[in-house]
């Protein structure tokens, strides 16, 4: 917020919720995501375009929101990234993987 102020911004954004899945691991009655066809369902962000997201945003704060738990190898690298970049990071799951998947991400200091 301080650099922020330095720059004479008045407004600036504080959080980035990223979305890097389409798709979940649920089927929930009210929800309009799985009414969309495979092809849609099936798009990811790349780590790269993830990371271009969070560069071009500025926030300090990332609130990464996926549907699954973070396991595949471009989520480690989302991961990796975004606390390479000392970002405060959220990452909000339905849980259902995170007790198996949970190891794979160690805390930074």
């Amino acid at each position: 917020m301080l650099k922020q102020k330095l720059l004479g911004r008045k407004r600036y954004p504080f959080v980035l919720m990223l979305e890097p899945l389409f798709r979940c691991n649920l089927a929930c009655a009210g929800c309009g995501k799985i009414q969309y066809p495979p092809h849609i369902l099936k798009k990811e962000l790349t780590p790269e375009e993830c990371f271009k997201a969070v560069d071009e945003c500025g926030t300090p704060m990332v609130f990464d929101s996926r549907r699954r738990a973070p396991n595949a190898l471009a989520d480690r690298q989302i991961v990796e990234g975004l606390v390479a970049r000392k970002k405060y990071i959220y990452l909000c799951t339905n849980a259902l993987l995170l007790k198996e998947k949970l190891h794979l991400f160690k805390p930074s200091k």
